[in-house]
């Protein structure tokens, strides 16, 4: 049955947030450090995607909201609750509990509501990467790809010809039209380093 649930449920929810990549995945406010995390609607569409909306569900258990000011003189709301969900059969289900601050009682609540129900879809391993430390390295690979796809830009040809012009290399054979940024920048390097040694 855990295999099942496995294959069934987690990999497939897995898959469909790393289709998504970056944008299904978001910064969050972290103490010293970057902290990143699914956006919530990302992890619950997929869920219903895979499962249907009627499959899962949460029960608020217990909360709490209280008015604060800030060093500037903010009023600000804290909210904490504590939620039962579920998924497939009602019997299966964890606890877990998510806070927020914000301006409003209600969006202080909501955002501690959603936060939670992050914290407990990731006790049945759902959204788990997140919790993993997964999603920083995702958000690299990504912005890597997407510099090796760019096109060169108009001021690495001019300082390419510029520097193949100084150093007399021959560059006829060098398609600009399909030459990448990232490829674009190897070539200055590799001829800066021909013009100083020369």
């Amino acid at each position: 049955m855990a295999q099942t649930y496995w294959k069934d449920i987690v990999e497939k929810v897995d898959k469909i947030l790393e289709k998504e990549g970056a944008s299904a995945v978001q910064e969050v406010p972290g103490r010293e450090r970057n902290l990143y995390g699914y956006k919530p609607q990302s992890v619950i569409d997929a869920l219903n995607s895979v499962i249907g909306a009627n499959s899962w569900g949460y029960k608020i258990v217990e909360h709490s909201i209280n008015k604060v000011e800030s060093k500037k003189g903010e009023t600000r709301y804290l909210a904490w609750v504590k939620i039962r969900l579920w998924v497939g059969d009602t019997e299966s289900f964890k606890e877990a509990f998510g806070g927020s601050e914000n301006y409003t009682p209600g969006d202080a609540l909501k955002g501690a509501t959603t936060d939670a129900i992050q914290k407990a879809l990731s006790l049945f391993s759902i959204g788990r990467k997140a919790y993993r430390g997964e999603l920083a390295e995702l958000l690299l690979k990504e912005e890597k790809e997407k510099r090796l796809e760019l096109k060169a830009t108009t001021k690495q040809i001019e300082f390419i010809k510029k520097l193949a012009e100084e150093t007399g290399t021959d560059i006829s054979n060098l398609n600009f039209n399909i030459l990448t940024q990232e490829r674009a920048s190897k070539i200055i390097e590799q001829l800066i380093a021909k013009r100083k040694a020369s």
